[in-house]
């Protein structure tokens, strides 16, 4: 097929508009989603924008106007949006606002697949329109402006919460409360702010709900950027009230509006320090409307706010909606749902992560004696010493120290948790290029591990730096013989220039009484600056673009209504429970940066008394929360498995007989296979890296990393660069494996038209190898001139699949036909001596003239000579003329114009009848595009 040709599975239009494309896949095909969101990315030509292929190959002007994309093979159905990867596609698993039950007997099925379920979800045609006007929006990720569309438990949440609006009593009506409200519940990472975007939009066109004046209670400015963005769709003004005043004002207001009360924290202080006990002054009554709704962000904790309680007596007939990332505490649900009603819409942590929206969070404990090991001899007193002993142990802890604060912000100690904080994430965090975040007991601990880290970093640089080489070149195999500490510094000396830069910041709230000193850590404006740069990629190897600050040392601050998708390490070293935890570890729950799991390192010893600190929650509400690391490894046991079972069940071994597994990846379904089990087994054993458990794999993934890599330059197709899927450790491990068996990932594939590609190919030492990779070298080159010269290149590709079947495995003859077949290749065309064309020019669009006609009525030899001269006629007259006007190709009205003149010359001339006209121009179209830069010299 021509790449200037593509032909979706299915498109959707709207008024002759093409909105969504779908692609479908057989469900035996291996990974028929991958399969799908690869061709759906070639189609829109995101592949070319990544690096991956370097020709155009999709027809880019079908997806200018495209909403979503669909991948599906009938079993999974998946949806993403322009540009994506296959990892960002999910699925929709909802038919709401429609029952489910009237879309089984609407299709008249029992049980609906999971494109049954996206069809009737998001294709109906009233579901698509609205996913079009109010729930697709456009965000800055990481400086790139990305096409959001909503996820189906947004979809479903605004739909409930619009009803529920609409149909339920008001207090006048019930007597007793307002029954239009209710919680939504989504756990944090989900898109519970988007969730608040889309029902503010949603709202806006519905006569009903349009006079509603909006209420925002929440303490976070990102939430309040989107909205403002939004209301422009409205041409209504955010008005954000940050004094007990101004909200005065604002709700006094009589109509529709949109209000902001933001309790920032560290820029406001007056709302700021506002508590559940505090006062702020009878509001009294100030809007008796019923046309009003309260949205609360993160109701489980501002359902108990003084400034809450007093917008409910000043609000009396309000509606009231409230969001949270968190369950509700069995206690507190009650009150909870007495104020905002019962639950709009629940969306727990396992779902969330099933879905692929937030990652799973893991956790890994560290202890007294892990801190202070290698010699060091400090008092060995952490907080489960402390609970744990008892009698005179705990008085003379008690004497030493006094208090428990005492101890865990005595310096020593913090010093000690330091470097050991610093060597894991060296070891485990930064060769991923995530950062990090570390909860301390206090403020004062805070500023001390800031001051403590930059310390661990110059002494840890010091000793990578005293490294001897010999022991610079242990691999991690050798390591594992070596004491902790020699591990931790030879894997810092692999990480030394991104090292040296690593920045630490604390982030502590401002008190009257702090030290002068503090304030560096405490200022608003310094924080927001820092939290800007946090959130910034590090640095690359390369020197590209970053920001080196690595880590935020905070006591309760930036664990609520943060998001950094680059954070993927908390380090707790505080008590620390319920509402509060949960908040805490979803820091790292965020996809993005290639993680796929965030990881919580308990200092204190939280995550060993996990139990007792969510006890307050109901089991199946924070089901999923928090996994031990641990549980990872019988997962990686079996996805190793799995990936070498692909060719020790055809009687390979990796080692001993890597040229056959190379060969047995020959089938491309096989190939496929292969790449997406490898991927997985790959990506887990990162995760485990550098931990013990995980190095009897090293060795195998090396080898599987070599495979996949020969693999790679030797097919050519089908297989992108691991290196986008796999974590940086167990990249480092395969390429440094590969480059010392002679390969070197960065360098393409050899090219039949190198001058040293002969060369290349008599590397190899069996015949077999050899033949293999001139086969493979002759394809890669015709599929790159297809385009070009379809005609010519299509009989060389006839011809190899006939050298291919004559010879089989007689690898020898295969091996010295194919080496002739590459000269021919390589030379290319040859002057025809009948017509005399230029074969590079004028040849390719002759063959195409002649196989048209062709096709209808035989070419006699007389009729070449007009042809030919038909031909130089077409293509110096009516197709040069067109395309060397600058900027033709990304002009369609001049295009349509050419495709018009193409299809009156071979009528009027009287190549091909008049029904076939129309696949001719549409054909030598796509050949000019093709030989767009030979069309462009001087003729």
């Amino acid at each position: 097929m021509s790449k200037g040709s593509i032909r979706p599975d299915i498109t959707l239009f709207v008024n002759g508009i093409p909105l969504v494309v779908v692609e479908c896949k057989s469900p035996g095909v291996t990974d028929p989603i991958a399969a799908a969101v690869d061709q759906l990315r070639r189609y829109h030509n995101a592949r070319k924008a990544a690096g991956e292929v370097e020709d155009n190959e999709g027809a880019e002007r079908l997806f200018y106007t495209n909403q979503f994309l669909v991948a599906t093979s009938y079993d999974e159905a998946r949806i993403g949006t322009i540009g994506a990867d296959a990892r960002y596609y999910m699925e929709w698993k909802d038919t709401a606002p429609v029952a489910l039950a009237d879309v089984q007997t609407e299709m008249g099925k029992s049980v609906l697949s999971s494109q049954n379920r996206l069809i009737a979800g998001m294709l109906r045609p009233a579901h698509l329109l609205d996913i079009v006007r109010h729930f697709s929006l456009y965000q800055q990720i990481s400086g790139r402006t990305v096409k959001v569309v909503c996820r189906y438990q947004q979809f479903r949440a605004v739909h409930s919460a619009v009803q529920r609006l609409l149909n339920g009593k008001t207090r006048a009506v019930d007597g007793e409360h307002d029954r239009r409200g209710g919680i939504i519940w989504h756990t944090q990472g989900s898109g519970k702010s988007l969730t608040m975007v889309f029902l503010l939009r949603k709202l806006r066109s519905i006569a009903a709900l349009r006079r509603f004046k909006v209420v925002v209670v929440t303490d976070r400015k990102d939430l309040q950027r989107q909205l403002a963005e939004t209301a422009t769709l409205t041409g209504e003004n955010i008005e954000v009230a940050k004094r007990v005043r101004e909200v005065k004002s604002l709700l006094a207001k009589k109509g529709p509006g949109i209000v902001f009360a933001t309790i920032q924290k560290y820029v406001d202080r007056d709302l700021e320090s506002l508590s559940a006990d505090d006062e702020v002054g009878d509001l009294g009554l100030i809007n008796d409307d019923e046309a009003i709704l309260v949205l609360v962000d993160e109701a489980h904790r501002s359902q108990s706010s003084a400034l809450h309680a007093h917008l409910l007596q000043a609000l009396p007939n309000c509606a009231r909606i409230g969001f949270t990332g968190t369950p509700i505490i069995m206690g507190d649900k009650k009150r909870t749902h007495d104020i905002f009603g019962e639950f709009i819409d629940r969306y727990t942590i396992k779902e969330s992560e099933a879905d692929g929206a937030t990652v799973p969070i893991l956790y890994e404990g560290r202890t007294a004696e892990g801190a202070v090991s290698d010699g060091r001899d400090l008092d060995q007193l952490f907080e489960d010493m402390f609970d744990e002993e008892e009698g005179e142990t705990v008085e003379a802890i008690q004497r030493k120290y006094a208090t428990r604060g005492a101890i865990l912000e005595a310096s020593n100690l913090i010093e000690a948790k330091a470097r050991d904080i610093l060597r894991h994430y060296v070891e485990s965090i930064l060769p991923n290029g995530l950062k990090a975040q570390v909860v301390a007991f206090t403020r004062r601990a805070a500023v001390r591990y800031q001051a403590a880290f930059e310390a661990a970093r110059d002494e840890l640089v010091q000793e990578a730096s005293d490294l001897d080489e010999p022991t610079r070149q242990l691999d991690d195999l050798e390591l594992q013989e070596k004491p902790a500490k020699v591990r931790g510094v030879v894997r810092a000396w692999r990480s030394l220039d991104m090292l040296r830069k690593l920045e630490f910041a604390a982030v502590i709230s401002p008190d009257n009484n702090d030290p002068p000193e503090w304030r560096e850590w405490s200022e608003g404006g310094k924080i927001e600056a820092r939290i800007e740069r946090f959130k910034k990629p590090l640095p690359s190897a390369d020197g590209g673009s970053g920001d080196p600050l690595a880590f935020l040392i905070v006591k309760s601050m930036l664990l609520t209504g943060f998001d950094a998708p680059i954070e993927g390490v908390m380090y707790l070293d505080r008590p620390i429970r319920e509402a509060e935890l949960l908040q805490a570890i979803a820091r790292v729950n965020r996809t993005g940066h290639g993680k796929t799991a965030g990881i919580i390192v308990d200092y204190y010893g939280v995550a060993r008394h996990l139990k007792e600190a969510l006890a307050a929650y109901s089991t199946e509400d924070i089901e999923g929360a928090l996994q031990s690391l641990k549980d990872e490894i019988p997962k990686l046991r079996d996805q190793h498995t799995r990936v070498v079972a692909i060719f020790r069940d055809r009687g390979f071994d990796l080692h001993t007989n890597s040229e056959d597994c190379i060969a047995v990846l020959r089938d491309e379904r096989l190939r496929a296979e292969f790449t997406v089990k490898l991927k997985q087994f790959l990506s887990t054993l990162d995760l485990v890296l550098p931990r013990p458990e995980a190095l009897p794999f090293v060795r195998d993934a090396e080898q599987l990393g070599f495979i996949y890599e020969r693999a790679r330059k030797l097919y050519r197709e089908g297989m992108p660069e691991l290196g986008k899927d796999v974590g940086r450790k167990v990249q480092r491990l395969i390429d440094e494996h590969i480059v010392s068996l002679g390969i070197d990932p960065r360098i393409p594939p050899i090219a039949i038209s190198d001058a040293q590609f002969a060369e290349h190919v008599g590397r190899h030492v069996s015949d077999r190898a050899k033949a293999s990779e001139m086969e493979h070298a002759i394809r890669h080159h015709i599929r790159k001139k297809l385009d070009e010269d379809p005609v010519y290149y299509q009989k060389l590709s006839e011809r190899l699949e006939e050298i291919l079947k004559k010879f089989g495995e007689d690898w020898e003859q295969l091996a010295l036909t194919l080496k002739g077949f590459v000269e021919e290749v390589t030379k290319g065309r040859k002057k025809d001596e009948v017509v005399g064309l230029d074969p590079v020019v004028h040849a390719p669009f002759f063959d195409i003239l002649r196989a048209e006609r062709e096709k209808q009525t035989p070419t006699m030899a007389a009729d070449l000579k007009w042809l030919a001269d038909l031909t130089v006629t077409l293509v110096d007259r009516v197709i040069r003329e067109h395309v060397n006007v600058v900027g033709f190709w990304k002009n369609a009205t001049r295009q349509v114009e050419l495709r018009g003149r193409l299809f009156e010359f071979v009528y009027e001339n009287e190549i091909v009848d008049i029904d076939r006209a129309d696949s001719v121009a549409d054909r030598l179209l796509e050949l000019a595009k093709a030989n767009h830069h030979k069309l462009s010299e001087a003729t």
